[in-house]
């Protein structure tokens, strides 16, 4: 006899396993977490007091640098991203502008936290100009600069000022300054112009140098000039020597030069007469000066 076979149906997938209520539990509890940590954050950055930040960088630039620091906006954005906007620097004493900020931010090392020496970047923007830093805890600074204009008093009561444009500038050193400190300075500048010397040069504008480069090296506030050029202007320049940097006030830095000069191609009879005082020319038409004092009283030798 033939028995028929009961049929028996197959679900083509398997029915899933009903889900353990403690693993929905951890994830209802890490995602109520989640939502928490982000409402506080975003609480943090509407909330926090702008001025706080502000008056806490201002401290923290005047206490590394010799300046003066007046800033209108500051915020804090994404990422611990201090950002604003509208500032100037004024002289140690408060007496000069020395230069007016559009915008500036100023943002962690993410990296630099692995190797546990924190560090912090900034990027400062002028008319025209931008200046880039990188600082890390231990001491290291590095500093760039394209395209700043530059307007610095070099006495106090005087009208002697530099005026020009930073093209292009690097800064290697670390802050503070030690004594055993290696630092490199390296600038040009352009469109230099040395102001409340009209008697040399015959042009009220100031005595022009026109395109100027310096390289320095030191250890501690002691650095030794490599090279000072200065040629396009109403003299030619080049020379070697010595500076002591006055950490409160660059002004009463001491400078030791020796200078070749001699008239430009453009100079004025002014320029060419007051060379002739200094003494008689070397064969290649240059004559020696020596220069010594500060750099808001220099003394010609």
């Amino acid at each position: 006899m033939q028995f028929i076979k009961p049929f028996r149906f197959k679900a083509s997938a398997k029915t899933p396993a009903p889900r353990n209520p403690q693993t929905s539990l951890r994830l209802y509890r890490a995602t109520g977490l989640a939502i928490f940590l982000l409402g506080l954050l975003a609480g943090v950055y509407l909330g926090f007091p702008a001025e706080v930040l502000r008056q806490r960088l201002v401290h923290e630039l005047e206490a590394r640098f010799p300046i003066r620091v007046d800033l209108a906006e500051v915020g804090l954005r994404p990422l611990l991203t201090i950002k604003g906007e509208k500032g100037v620097i004024h002289s140690l004493d408060g007496s000069e502008t020395i230069g007016s900020i559009e915008r500036f931010s100023f943002s962690p090392l993410w990296t630099s936290f692995f190797t546990g020496d924190p560090g912090v970047k900034g990027k400062v923007s002028t008319d025209g100009g931008e200046l880039a830093c990188r600082w890390q805890m231990s001491g290291p600074l590095a500093m760039q600069a394209t395209g700043l204009p530059v307007n610095f008093p070099l006495a106090g009561s005087s009208p002697r000022r530099l005026v020009g444009i930073l093209a292009t500038g690097q800064i290697s050193s670390v802050s503070p300054l030690q004594k055993t400190t290696r630092s490199l300075v390296d600038l040009t500048l352009e469109k230099v112009v040395l102001q409340g010397l009209e008697a040399l040069s015959g042009d009220a504008a100031g005595l022009r140098l026109g395109k100027v480069s310096l390289r320095m090296t030191g250890q501690g506030r002691a650095f030794v000039i490599e090279r000072l050029e200065a040629s396009g202007g109403d003299m030619l320049v080049s020379g070697k020597g010595s500076f002591m940097l006055a950490t409160a006030d660059l002004r009463n830095s001491r400078i030791n030069l020796d200078l070749s000069v001699r008239p430009g191609s453009q100079a004025d009879t002014t320029m060419a007469n007051f060379l002739e005082l200094v003494g008689p020319p070397l064969p290649d038409g240059s004559r020696k000066l020596h220069l010594t004092g500060t750099l808001a009283n220099p003394v010609i030798r």
